[in-house]
């Protein structure tokens, strides 16, 4: 079982969710062109893939998963200041303002599991899973019930596989649902 878990926690990894939800904005908004898509997924979700990457290449993080709080913040920071000046640069080319709100939103929870991260550690993965399903599901067909089940899979991974609590990955569920409560109410 713990194979699995960790295969879930890769697949469902915050660089990746983060990835698939900004490349799937134009096909939730018709329309929306792909070149502020892929400048948005490049700040939001490149960038900070990059930097876990050579992070980990380097020492600096113990696994991909950053399952220390205390070397969390250096990702952290990093993908702060890429997602502000991707923010920048789509205000800047006057990007439409759905990918701008996406990345606004993701922002918005990367601020508070930050600042709880500072002092306690909760669960980035099921945040953001949370956020991304409920945020990219609710409109279809099944779609609460599939996103129930994703994020109560991914929930599952992080704690068999030993790296959260169930408190953490509660905490990070109702972080992520928080998010996408804000979502829903401004868009």
């Amino acid at each position: 079982m713990e194979k699995y878990a960790k295969l879930i926690s890769h697949l469902a990894s915050p660089p990746a969710v983060v990835t698939l939800v900004l490349l799937s904005t134009p096909l939730r908004y018709p329309g929306l062109a792909w070149p502020p898509t892929l400048l948005a997924t490049f700040f939001a979700g490149l960038v900070p893939w990059a930097a876990l990457i050579w992070m980990r290449l380097r020492g600096r993080v113990t696994d991909v998963h950053v399952t220390e709080r205390h070397q969390r913040w250096p990702i952290l920071l990093v993908t702060l200041i890429s997602i502000l000046g991707g923010i920048g640069v789509l205000l800047a080319i006057a990007a439409p303002s759905q990918i701008i709100v996406e990345v606004l939103f993701m922002l918005a929870g990367l601020l508070i599991v930050g600042v709880v991260n500072l002092v306690w550690k909760l669960s980035i993965h099921a945040a953001l899973t949370t956020f991304a399903v409920l945020h990219c599901l609710l409109d279809l067909p099944a779609g609460a019930q599939i996103a129930v089940a994703v994020i109560a899979l991914v929930g599952w991974a992080r704690i068999r596989a030993g790296h959260h609590t169930p408190t953490q990955v509660l905490a990070g569920t109702l972080t992520g649902a928080l998010v996408s409560l804000g979502d829903f109410l401004v868009v």
